[in-house]
C-alpha cells in the first residue's frame, strides 16, 4: 500500500498565481506612498521582488533519506479475504525548498496518475507498506520518485514563468501608482 496522500491534487496552481497578479496592484498601492515617488522604479522593484516572487519547489533527488522498518499490514489472502502480517514500511525521503503549498496545487499539465507522500518540516517522503519484497517495494517506490519528479518539474516551470513576468507587472503597477500620486497632487495645488 503506497503511503501518503494524493500530491498535486488540491487547487489550480494558475488560479493561485493568477490571483498572486491580482494582487499586485494593491501589494503597490500599500506600501507605495508619496515618499517613495523620489526613488527610480528599478529601486522599488527591487524592493518589491522579494515578497512577490513565488519560491518554486527544489527537491534534494539525488540524497534521499533511505528507510525501512517494521509494521503489521493488511494484504489480501487467497483464502479469507483480508489479514495483517508482520511487513515493513519503507520509504525514501528528500528535503526541499520552496513555497510547501505547492505540493497541493495542481498543476498543468496535469493528469489522473499522482504521486502520493507526505509533506512535513522540509521534506517530502514516498514510500510503500507491505510485504518484505525488495523488489517490488523498490520497484513501486522508484515509479513514485518518477511521478514526483515529473510533477515538480510541472510546477516549477509554472512558477518560473510567472516569475519571470514579475518585474515588468511591477514596473507597469509602479507607474500607474506615481501617475494616480501625481494627479492626487496636482488636484491638491487647483482646489
Amino acid at each position: 500500500m503506497i503511503i501518503g496522500k494524493p500530491l498535486f491534487r488540491n487547487n489550480d496552481l494558475d488560479g493561485y498565481l493568477r490571483a498572486q497578479v491580482g494582487a499586485i496592484d494593491d501589494h503597490v498601492r500599500r506600501n507605495i506612498g508619496k515618499d517613495d515617488l523620489t526613488k527610480i522604479d528599478a529601486e522599488i522593484v527591487k524592493s518589491m521582488m522579494t515578497e512577490a516572487r513565488v519560491e518554486p519547489l527544489q527537491v534534494e533527488f539525488d540524497n534521499p533519506n533511505k528507510e525501512a522498518r517494521e509494521a503489521r499490514v493488511q494484504v489480501s489472502d487467497t483464502f479469507s479475504g483480508r489479514v495483517t502480517i508482520d511487513g515493513v514500511r519503507a520509504t525514501r525521503s528528500f528535503a526541499f525548498t520552496g513555497d510547501a503549498g505547492l505540493f497541493n496545487l495542481r498543476t498543468n499539465p496535469y493528469s489522473s496518475v499522482l504521486p502520493y507522500g507526505e509533506v512535513q518540516a522540509g521534506r517530502v517522503t514516498i514510500g510503500m507498506e507491505g510485504r518484505n519484497d525488495p523488489e517490488t517495494l523498490k520497484r513501486e517506490i522508484d515509479r513514485q520518485e518518477e511521478i514526483l519528479r515529473q510533477y515538480v518539474g510541472y510546477s516549477k516551470a509554472q512558477v518560473d514563468a510567472h516569475n519571470n513576468t514579475l518585474e515588468g507587472l511591477l514596473t507597469a503597477s509602479i507607474g500607474r501608482r506615481r501617475a494616480h500620486l501625481a494627479n492626487i497632487n496636482d488636484l491638491a495645488s487647483k482646489i
